[in-house]
């Protein structure tokens, strides 16, 4: 099994950005819950404050599909449309690996 890092991004239709807020909040301490996370943080650009980002480790890929199939996880999925400026961009990735310093592990 190979961890995966996940970086999510999602934008804020106008006007909407305090409820897009809210609703990521309030799935982050579920997910902090859930047995297989291994990081979990959401972030909000200091440029552009409609623009979110999480970054979660995860220990493979099923492991991430069963967060993604969450009740707090679809709950949020459903209420997207309505809050998203573009489609939410999710990308899956494997780290690169160089020597034996903690500062490259995410």
């Amino acid at each position: 099994m190979s961890t995966v890092t996940v970086v999510g991004r999602a934008v804020a239709k106008p006007g909407k950005r305090d409820e897009l807020e809210r609703r990521l909040r309030a799935v982050i301490v579920p997910t902090h819950a859930e047995e297989e996370s291994i990081h979990y943080s959401m972030h909000q650009d200091l440029d552009d404050p409609d623009v979110f980002l999480a970054i979660e480790r995860w220990p493979g890929r099923e492991a991430l599909e069963r967060h993604l199939g969450t009740p707090h996880l679809t709950e949020l999925a459903g209420l997207l449309d309505d809050l998203l400026a573009e489609p939410l961009e999710l990308r899956v990735l494997g780290q690169l690996h160089e020597g034996d310093s903690p500062k490259g592990v995410l």
